[in-house]
């Protein structure tokens, strides 16, 4: 017959009323066992290695707690949603982390859409990035590349183009440029209208043809 351990250990419920961000720990206010307040207890994290997961509840946020017999030692399993702090999702299908501040990461299994929204600078940092997709599109009023920008396939513009810079030219191309049902102007000067002075009759030669 398997041997029996009886340790006294408790399951409480509580409020957060103090919080040790630096060592992961917690302060519980426990109404259940007449208001008592805990020592620091280590709340559970995912991992806390090499690889590791950091997140905290806030003050007043509703936990679940592992207590020994005197309260004195114990753990803090992790938060519960309630009345006052209700579930961001209704569906088994999403994987939402939602903010304070209002920034949400979310991702629906079902669709395959993963979704950042936040009103603040998103920023990524690596030696390589790579994005690939069939396609691809940047909707915002401005976009700016700060370095040199290399387009492998055909470039198509639909809103005009202007440049400016570029040391002894601002633009410089190799090759064939076709210009259709348009002209190419230069400081005034119509390429399709313009005239040269005609030595032989004293007046000015024609368009080019």
């Amino acid at each position: 017959m398997q041997k029996l351990y009886e340790f006294g250990a408790t399951l409480q419920f509580g409020l957060v009323e103090a919080i040790d961000a630096g060592r992961h720990m917690l302060k519980v206010n426990i109404p259940a066992l007449e208001n008592m307040h805990t020592d620091w207890l280590p709340m559970l994290t995912a991992a806390a290695g090499g690889n590791c997961f950091y997140s905290l509840p806030d003050v007043g946020e509703l936990v679940a707690c592992i207590l020994d017999a005197r309260g004195e030692s114990g753990v803090v399993l992790g938060a519960l949603y309630n009345q006052s702090d209700t579930a961001p999702a209704q569906s088994n299908d999403m994987w939402v982390k939602q903010f304070s501040n209002g920034t949400v990461i979310s991702h629906d299994r079902k669709s395959g859409e993963v979704c950042v929204q936040t009103n603040g600078t998103v920023v990524v940092e690596a030696d390589t990035v790579l994005v690939k997709a069939s396609d691809i599109t940047l909707d915002a009023p401005s976009t700016t590349a700060t370095g040199s920008l290399l387009v492998q396939g055909k470039l198509t513009y639909q809103g005009g183009m202007a440049g400016s810079g570029g040391g002894s030219a601002a633009a410089s191309i190799a090759g064939t440029i076709k210009v259709k049902g348009g002209d190419v102007v230069a400081d005034g000067k119509s390429l399709k209208s313009h005239t040269h002075p005609d030595l032989t009759s004293g007046g000015h030669t024609g368009t080019p043809d």
